[in-house]
């Protein structure tokens, strides 16, 4: 209650006018068959749902979904009387998850026909313009960003399935992708799952699939942009952008989908969907910049705030790893800086331990412990800093040029060497930062292994010659340890079960340790090195069952050997 009384001008008092009741339920509650409060101008429920409520007596026409979930409905009763019943879900989650889901999880979700075109017409964009033309009025005027009205597409409530298959789908997302890109807070997942799916709105929904699309293997013959969850995932996207939807669900969904496109290499959509990434979270002004707006609001507690910075680092992560390969040379105008803030530890952001959070920056001793997590984002700053030296601003001396990168390939071997001793607990936990912070190396030396010219002409200077010596040699020595490295992964995913725990970030490693190595065997014809490629090819065989992306690089790997043995039996 506000601490001011209701005054009138000459100092007297007047009471609240009583609150005004409909004569029926609103359409939203008819539909839902929830219990109305009647209240005007809008019910309790469609207030706190946000959503508009209307008290007209028109009913509205029947939608294609409402067709197909009676026609779904009365094949359920069908095949009740039959004795019928539906297969169980594959996946059985294991007893250590620990994930609390409430009771109202097992609530019947109607079921659907297989995919059913969105209907587009009717769909409304109410997002505020001002937020873009004038972000200053935006934020100091309280406008409000309002829930669009988007109804969840019925091939969406298919895939999903039931209270009891939605529930294995978080787990065994929380038990494999979680672990190796922490960005969905578990504790809010968890509180999230009080209210059935379909008050949880829209972007919660989508948010499941593309939990279900991630920790999902595509089909043996069937491309994975085919997936019915992969498209239903992309279009629920686009229907969401459509009606001006701004939620940090909806970037986290995206999120998975690009990591997903990664990993089965679709692209150039992986590429798109990452920068897509980006322009979405600063729209949501999650970015830590103090002159973004902030559309999602400030937050209400800590463990949503440690859940936004993680968000951005995985949207950060994203856009790099996922153009490595041919758009590294383009610098990222929101590098992060020395100051910026990591992720904390895993276990504090999940108990909402704010003591014990031990919060570092990205420009702290690497000595310092921390989580696999922050150490990813250490190993992204590294990368960082490599692309700088590389395509930033040259050192006008040759020399103070040699002089940096011997001082960047320093920082990363130490990086490395930190990072192998950690992992000796847990090696798939610290794969990923290994294994980027092992392509950073390669990347810093493959540019001086054959500097100047595309031809690999001899340096023209003894000092650029000595700097290629050091290259290849630091390119044996790491592609060495990736050969190591990827045994590691072979011993502790011995079931193909296993591969599900493995993220696809480690693939540019395998590539270019592997690239390496055939470039050793046409350059001499070395056993050791053929031997330490095929070593490779059989792991990044035995990955491409689970991540298609390995698959590919197979592929690029015999091509360029196909291209050489064509190119010496011409000479």
């Amino acid at each position: 209650m506000n601490s001011y009384e209701n005054q009138i001008p000459n100092g007297g008092h007047f009471e609240a006018p009583a609150i005004q009741i409909a004569n029926q339920a609103c359409l939203s509650c008819k539909k839902q068959k929830r219990k109305c409060d009647k209240a005007l101008p809008a019910c309790a429920l469609c207030n706190r749902m946000n959503r508009a409520c209307d008290y007209s007596d028109a009913t509205p026409p029947p939608t294609s979904d409402d067709f197909n979930a009676l026609k779904m409905k009365v094949m359920q009763l069908e095949a009740t009387l039959h004795g019928r019943h539906s297969q169980p879900t594959s996946y059985t989650p294991s007893s250590s998850s620990g994930l609390a889901v409430a009771e109202s999880i097992g609530h019947q979700i109607p079921a659907y026909n297989p995919t059913q075109d969105i209907s587009w017409q009717g769909v409304q964009n109410r997002f505020p313009a001002i937020a873009f033309l004038d972000s200053d009025t935006f934020k100091y005027g309280g406008v409000v960003v309002p829930k669009p009205l988007v109804e969840i597409p019925g091939d969406v409530l298919q895939l999903l399935g039931d209270g009891p298959e939605i529930q294995d789908i978080i787990t065994k997302y929380f038990e494999t992708v979680h672990k190796w890109m922490p960005i969905v807070s578990h504790k809010r997942m968890t509180r999230n799952m009080v209210n059935p799916m379909w008050e949880g709105g829209p972007d919660l929904a989508l948010l499941f699939l593309c939990m279900k699309l991630i920790t999902s293997t595509p089909p043996d013959g069937i491309e994975a942009s085919q997936s019915p969850l992969y498209i239903s995932a992309k279009r629920f996207i686009a229907l969401l952008e459509a009606t001006g939807s701004a939620s940090l669900h909806v970037l986290q969904a995206g999120l998975l989908v690009t990591w997903y496109e990664y990993g089965q290499a679709i692209y150039p959509a992986a590429y798109m969907s990452a920068g897509w990434c980006v322009r979405y979270g600063n729209m949501l002004g999650i970015n830590g910049n103090s002159e973004a707006a902030e559309i999602l609001g400030r937050t209400g507690t800590w463990v949503e705030q440690e859940e936004r910075r993680r968000t951005w680092w995985g949207v950060l992560l994203a856009d790099r790893i996922v153009c490595i390969g041919s758009q590294g040379y383009i610098p990222n105008p929101q590098e992060p800086t020395p100051e910026d803030v990591l992720p904390v530890h895993d276990y504090a952001w999940e108990a909402g331990e704010v003591t014990s959070a031990g919060q570092r920056t990205v420009g702290m001793p690497i000595d310092v412990a921390v989580d696999p997590f922050p150490r990813l984002c250490q190993a992204y700053s590294t990368m960082g800093a490599v692309i700088s030296h590389h395509h930033g601003k040259k050192l006008p001396d040759e020399k103070d040029q040699f002089m940096a990168a011997t001082q960047l390939y320093s920082e990363i071997s130490n990086l490395i060497l930190k990072l192998t001793e950690e992992s000796t607990n847990d090696p798939l936990g610290l794969a990923s930062p290994l294994a980027v912070a092992y392509s950073t190396l390669c990347m810093l030396c493959k540019r001086y292994s054959c500097p100047s010219t595309r031809n690999c002409a001899p340096p023209s200077t003894q000092a650029a010659s000595e700097m290629q010596t050091q290259a290849i040699e630091g390119l044996r020595s790491v592609s060495a340890s990736i050969k190591e490295f990827a045994g590691h992964i072979a011993d502790v995913t011995p079931q193909p079960l296993d591969l599900d725990r493995v993220s696809p970030i480690i693939m540019d490693a395998l590539y270019s340790a592997a690239s390496n190595y055939a470039w050793m065997v046409r350059e001499s014809g070395d056993e050791t090195c053929q031997n330490a490629l095929d070593s490779l090819r059989n792991t990044m065989r035995r990955l491409g069952v689970r991540w298609r992306s390995a698959a590919e690089y197979l592929r690029i790997l015999e091509a360029q050997e196909f291209t050489y043995a064509v190119g010496s039996a011409g000479s």
